[in-house]
């Protein structure tokens, strides 16, 4: 009898859950993202046996990130990617990419086979989100100390080297942390550091804005569409550290003008009503 109430519950709540989900906004924005990080962690621990016995090598990345990419079609968010063609295989660049949400990772996670080899930087505190830090650590993600500035500059020079020996892109948010205003946060140092010291092109990422379909302060996240927009490269050969200011405020207004413009051209399904907006 018992067995039977609880059978009844279930069937009653998985009968409920489409109405709920459909017309509350809470719900599920906490559903999706319980989703989002629960598939991360469970992807984390079932593709460690898979590539411990390659531990740092980049092309880990495309196995472990390979069942995550399903996530994107199951959260209704649409990447729609331009400038595919500036992406050139096997050339080392510092990739440089505005910062909105946790949101970007499934961004990266759509992007990652067509760069074919590209490692990241982030926060040594990510290392300790056990399992997901260690299969990052596999798959050769960068873990700077943003805390030691000596530790963090010794991280990455080593980067650097191992991006000029293998070939592969680096991945940086030169916000450093993230924002969903109307301007980008002044970008820091370090990737453009990377990239002159190492002679590499800098290639430009830019993400639309998510302020159409996602909003944390009022609990909404809802199907969306992002355009992500490659820049051709920008060289930095010749270049000096006396050079940097400008490099900056170079690539930061090419990111802005694209942001700007391609914000303006997406289309969600369920676009936010104007009252949500100005809460954004």
């Amino acid at each position: 009898m018992l067995a039977c109430d609880y059978t009844n519950v279930l069937i009653a709540f998985v009968m409920i859950m489409p109405f709920v989900y459909e017309f509350s906004h809470r719900f599920r924005l906490y559903l999706k993202f319980f989703l989002y990080y629960s598939m991360v962690m469970l992807c984390s621990v079932l593709c460690i046996p898979f590539i411990i016995w390659r531990p740092g090598d980049v092309r880990n990345t495309l196995i472990a990130t390979l069942p995550l990419r399903m996530l994107n079609p199951l959260l209704g968010l649409h990447w729609e990617v331009r400038g595919q063609d500036h992406i050139v295989i096997d050339r080392p660049a510092i990739v440089v990419a505005n910062h909105q949400s946790s949101v970007d990772f499934l961004g990266m996670v759509y992007l990652w086979p067509m760069f074919h080899k590209i490692t990241a930087i982030a926060k040594k505190e990510l290392f300790y989100a056990m399992p997901f830090g260690m299969t990052a650590w596999l798959c050769g993600t960068r873990f700077i100390d943003r805390r030691n500035p000596d530790k963090a500059k010794a991280s990455m020079n080593a980067a650097l080297d191992y991006v000029k020996e293998k070939s592969v892109k680096l991945w940086v948010f030169p916000e450093g942390t993230r924002s969903m205003a109307d301007e980008m946060l002044p970008f820091k140092k370090g990737a453009f550091h990377l990239a002159i010291e190492g002679q590499l092109p800098i290639l430009p990422l830019v993400y639309s804005s998510y302020r159409g379909f996602l909003n944390h302060p009022c609990k909404i996240f809802n199907p969306g569409h992002i355009i992500v927009t490659c820049l051709p490269p920008i060289s930095t050969k010749g270049m000096k550290k006396e050079d940097m200011p400008r490099l900056m405020e170079d690539v930061r207004a090419q990111m802005m003008e694209v942001y700007t413009k391609t914000s303006s051209q997406v289309h969600h399904p369920w676009p936010l009503a104007e009252e949500v907006r100005k809460h954004s």
